[in-house]
């Protein structure tokens, strides 16, 4: 078929080039369907509606994932691998919430509450009254520091998140460059031979592009002028110029799978397990934030419990010296009351010391606007702990349900062996023989470039390539060797799931003692309080020396100190369960501080004591000194 007898021909070509660009251009449909991270959207205000919980709020948001996780099924090597059989849902991101809740402390279930919704963004920023008090404007009144200030702050500035937050740009840049093996290429060049006897020129352009299906489309033109070889006469155009376009599609290997997708695929795997990377470090540096605020709490409140019992020595010691000065009292008695002051002033600094190192401790998770440690206020110190409340009769098959589909190490082990299962599917298709049907179609236009004039006809090349190893032990070996990853790792999800039941259970446990621990240290404080009563009124009476009357406030103060450290031990291991289950922090903080003050003895609030009357007091006294006369005569 000649161009110049049938101009047509040359028309239809240059359209067949004109419809295989665009197409390659267009291709991106396929691989846009991959999941791709959402932009940061605006904070979505919290819903009050619902009574929430203090040790089960709502969660840390997780796209559900179906379990086990199914294998790609690819045994023959034939079957057809596209981006929805591996992409995993969109939005998977952690997303704590950005507030602190609205709803009332009294009322509320202790261990039930609405899960958060799994299509909520993450946002970047906090809205006021998340950051702690430190950031609120001059003339603000600061309140007391609470752990959802922390969390806050931690969640914002601390570094071990946002370094973990970047793990999503790094997954996303190898996302895009493993999509760049989908780009359109332009392509051209020029060769020239303007000396010798074989004077000519060759100049070309084109495109060529790779389908998401494997296939290779290009397109493009070229001219060649001037004298060629014999041997390559091929070289030579009509003086119009030639345009070409052609395909290589995969029959067998490389048609449902090959490298280039398998690299998508990883690469979006990889996106979606940045998010639990995000979820997990958010969670313990959470729990080891709000662990520190409780220690200094717990020692700022010693710290007044040692602090009042120093003062009753002093204040004795003024009252002696009056004594000593009016001859009523023995100067021994001064004597070891200046030395129980100093005692007292010791263990005073020792606890101020470590009430200090556990400020500084705090300091590394609460940080001010610009991101630096920022060292908490004497003033800011919570006077008392929050109320303590009882657990629910299903609490603990509530919070390993809730463990098991939150906590981020499974999903990063599901997300792991998807990996593995997609680079074994490669593997097995591998197997196969490499068979590729091969399509090209080229016209020359306009007049003959050479007095042969053989240039003219249509020419369209059909064809197929192939080969294959006959061993093909690189394949088989791939697959050998990622079936036993996969079993690996399934394994380590195996004893994930068992170990985070485990720890559930353990901090479920530790909690409900912690709660009678609490009870039963408080029944001891109030009985050793009414006992140091009634010998401080025998002491006025001169019926028990200093040195008794010592012991027992020191047992007394040791006995507060740990009402103080019980209440401690409750918090840190409410904290630790919230963890282990993978609770939202900020949400769990927030309740936390929500909840009303505790209206246990403490420093400041010890109870009075109704002591009995004179009379009845002297009878029990006298009683008492009767049983100690007859044990020491028997």
């Amino acid at each position: 078929m000649d161009a110049r007898s049938n101009p047509n021909v040359a028309a239809v070509l240059v359209a067949l080039a004109a419809c295989l660009v665009p197409y390659a251009i267009g291709l991106d449909s396929a691989v846009a369907q991959l999941p791709a991270p959402s932009p940061p959207l605006a904070t979505q205000p919290r819903s009050t509606s619902q009574p929430r919980s203090v040790s089960q709020p709502r969660s840390v948001k997780i796209t559900e994932v179906p379990r086990p996780v199914e294998p790609i099924q690819a045994d023959s090597g034939l079957i057809e691998i596209v981006p929805e059989d591996i992409a995993v849902p969109r939005n998977s991101s952690v997303t704590p919430d950005r507030g602190r809740a609205d709803t009332a402390a009294s009322g509320r279930d202790t261990l039930s509450a609405p899960r958060r919704s799994a299509q909520e963004p993450l946002p970047e920023t906090l809205p006021a009254g998340a950051l702690p008090q430190e950031t609120l404007p001059p003339g603000e009144i600061r309140e007391r520091l609470t752990p959802a200030d922390v969390v806050a702050s931690l969640y914002r500035f601390y570094p071990e998140i946002n370094q973990a937050r970047q793990e999503a740009g790094i997954a996303q840049g190898d996302l895009t460059a493993a999509r760049g093996a989908y780009d359109l290429k332009l392509k051209a060049g020029t060769i020239n031979e303007p000396t010798g006897f074989y004077e000519n020129y060759r100049h070309g352009i084109g495109v060529a592009r790779r389908t998401w299906w494997g296939t290779e489309l290009y397109a493009g033109y070229r001219i060649g002028r001037g004298i060629f070889q014999p041997w390559y006469r091929e070289r030579e155009t009509e003086k119009g110029g030639e345009f070409k376009a052609g395909l290589v599609a995969p029959l067998l290997q490389g048609r449902a799978i090959d490298e280039q997708r398998v690299a998508v695929f990883r690469a979006s795997l990889a996106r979606q397990m940045a998010d639990p990377i995000l979820q997990q470090a958010f969670l313990f540096a959470a729990r080891d934030a709000t662990l520190a605020y409780w220690k200094w709490v717990s020692l700022g409140s010693i710290l007044e419990a040692t602090r009042e019992l120093l003062d009753l020595a002093e204040t004795r010691g003024e009252q002696f010296e009056a004594g000593v000065a009016a001859g009523k009292f023995a100067e021994i008695d001064l004597i070891l009351n200046d030395q129980l002051i100093a005692e007292r002033r010791a263990k005073l600094l020792e606890v101020e010391r470590k009430f200090r190192e556990a400020a500084f401790k705090l300091s590394l998770y609460l940080r001010d606007e610009l991101g630096n440690p920022m060292m908490p206020s004497d003033e800011w110190l919570p006077k008392e702990f929050p109320t303590i409340e009882p657990l629910p009769e299903d609490g603990l098959a509530s919070a390993l349900s809730t463990a098991i589909s939150l906590r981020p190490e499974p999903r990063r082990l599901e997300l792991e062996i998807r990996q593995l299962d997609i680079e074994r599917c490669l593997a097995r298709n591998q197997t196969l023989p490499r068979l590729d049907f091969i399509m090209e179609g080229s016209q020359d236009v306009g007049e003959p470039g050479s007095s042969s004039d053989d240039k003219g006809p249509f020419e369209l090349i059909i064809g197929a390539a192939g080969e294959v190893p006959v061993q093909r032990r690189k394949a088989f070996g791939k697959i050998q060797s990622l079936s036993a990853k996969i079993i690996q790792v399934q394994e380590k999800l195996r004893f994930a799931r068992d170990k985070i039941d485990r720890e559930v259970r353990a901090a479920y446990n530790n909690l409900e003692l912690a709660a009678k621990i609490v009870e039963q240290t408080q029944v001891s404080l109030e009985a050793a309080l009414e006992t140091l009563d009634r010998y401080r009124f025998a002491f006025d009476r001169g019926k028990i020396d200093l040195i008794y009357l010592n012991l027992l406030e020191t047992k007394a103060n040791e006995t507060e100190i740990k009402l103080i450290e019980a209440q401690e031990y409750w918090f840190m291991v409410l904290a630790e369960l919230q963890a282990v289950s993978g609770l939202d922090p900020l949400d769990q903080a927030a309740l936390v501080s929500e909840l009303p003050p505790s209206d246990r003895p403490g420093p400041g609030r010890l109870p009075h004591i109704d002591l009995p009357e004179l009379d009845q007091f002297n009878r029990d006294w006298e009683r008492r000194a009767g049983s100690e006369e007859e044990q020491e005569g028997n």
